[in-house]
């Protein structure tokens, strides 16, 4: 019966934990000197255990837990291809005057469980309301990077630390009523620093950008980053990819192609995009990078790439 499936379940996972804690905790247990990094996972509803090249008791008990509880935990099905039209409609507004809509073809044919995805996220809302918060321009190249919750004016909550369960939430008003932020054209006082030290970290609940993230988006990277596409930004693994995405003002095919999910492309509109400034900025929490798994050095830009006028997407729609 499923009650009595439930009941086995959670006596094996008893089982399974109490004897990792016992293994990683008895005073004989040997420590590798050095161990690679580990992730398993028992799909998106999965627990992943942490990545450390220094094993500790604590890590591996951990460790333990989380392939405890991945192995009765049910797999969270793949995205699948939503019903409806493929093509997105971003509206734009920003702070100092950019107004209108982007429209963007999708490429169900090339990255399905991509665009499945993104639909999700645009069904959900998660869009709305958010910001491009890099807009980064390096030589005759410009990205812009959007997407993140966190870019949202209102406050906004995640599951960020998933081995304890804490929520973290900004305070909303990263750029605040004027939007814009203090710089040496213009002062401004009326916004959270604190909100903007979440930026890059923010996606769907339950997702993060290391190894411990319960989502996770297996990669789809056949794709030509030409100018006009958009891909969602990955992080170091390759099904690190949450909410955010990257969309490409350049042809970025020498630093992405192969290593990030092309999902569509830039029909209409794309010269509202071109007029985003990138040079009124201020400098962001990293460096932009661009990984890659391939063996060949990352690309990394400049960190001076957050707009000191804000670049809001009011909404994301599919038709």
């Amino acid at each position: 019966t499923m009650q009595g499936s439930t009941a086995l379940a959670a006596s094996a996972l008893v089982l399974l934990v109490l004897s990792g804690a016992a293994e990683a905790f008895s005073p004989s247990a040997a420590l590798p000197l050095r161990t690679q990094r580990v992730a398993a996972s028992r799909g998106a509803a999965g627990v992943v255990c942490a990545e450390s090249d220094t094993p500790t008791r604590r890590g591996l008990f951990q460790g333990a837990l989380g392939l405890a509880i991945g192995s009765v935990l049910p797999s969270a099905p793949l995205p699948v291809a939503a019903e409806g039209g493929n093509t997105a409609v971003l509206k734009i507004k920003t702070a100092d005057g950019i107004e209108g809509e982007v429209v963007i073809e999708l490429m169900p044919d090339i990255a399905p469980q991509t665009v499945a995805q993104f639909k999700q996220w645009v069904e959900s809302g998660l869009y709305d309301g958010t910001a491009f918060h890099r807009a980064n321009k390096f030589l005759d190249k410009v990205v812009l990077v959007g997407g993140d919750p966190y870019t949202k004016e209102e406050s906004v909550c995640n599951n960020v630390d998933t081995w304890k369960g804490e929520k973290t939430c900004s305070n909303g008003k990263g750029y605040g009523p004027d939007g814009f932020l203090a710089s040496g054209k213009r002062s401004s006082g009326d916004d959270e620093k604190s909100t903007r030290g979440l930026w890059d970290k923010g996606g769907p609940p339950g997702w993060r950008k290391d190894g411990l993230s319960l989502i996770k988006l297996e990669p789809e990277f056949s794709g030509k980053h030409e100018r006009g596409t958009i891909s969602f930004r990955r992080f170091k693994k390759p099904n690190s990819a949450g909410s955010q995405f990257v969309i490409n003002l350049a042809d970025m095919s020498k630093e992405m192609d192969g290593q990030s999910a092309v999902f569509g492309k830039i029909t209409k509109g794309i010269e509202l995009l071109d007029k985003i400034d990138t040079k009124n900025v201020l400098k962001s929490n990293a460096a932009l990078e661009f990984p890659r798994d391939d063996g060949k050095m990352s690309t990394t830009w400049s960190a001076w790439d957050r707009p000191v006028a804000r670049q809001g997407i009011e909404s994301i729609r599919i038709i």
